[in-house]
């Protein structure tokens, strides 16, 4: 009887929602709409950066980073169809 009532809590501990976190991008595979409209909003800000790493959020928020030459770390974040959201 303890052998089944341990399975029965092994199997509801293991059915709970998983955890979703934030997943790195590589910047060739984020949509063609999206990568074109952060290149176009941090252009109009920061002419001078270049994009290094791409993020996708649970909500399906991208979150594109770049540096400038002088070092400075800027982010755009898009929305799936390429809406900008938000240029830092």
């Amino acid at each position: 009887m303890r052998c089944f009532f341990y399975g029965v809590l092994l199997l509801v501990a293991g059915c709970g929602k998983p955890v979703k976190q934030d997943q790195p991008v590589a910047l060739d595979k984020v949509p063609e709409p999206v990568m074109k409209a952060a290149l176009t909003a941090i252009k109009e800000k920061f002419p001078d950066v270049k994009f290094h790493s791409a993020t996708l959020r649970p909500n399906g928020v991208y979150e594109i980073t770049g540096k400038s030459k002088t070092g400075k770390v800027h982010d755009v974040e898009l929305s799936a169809s390429g809406e900008v959201l938000e240029v830092e």
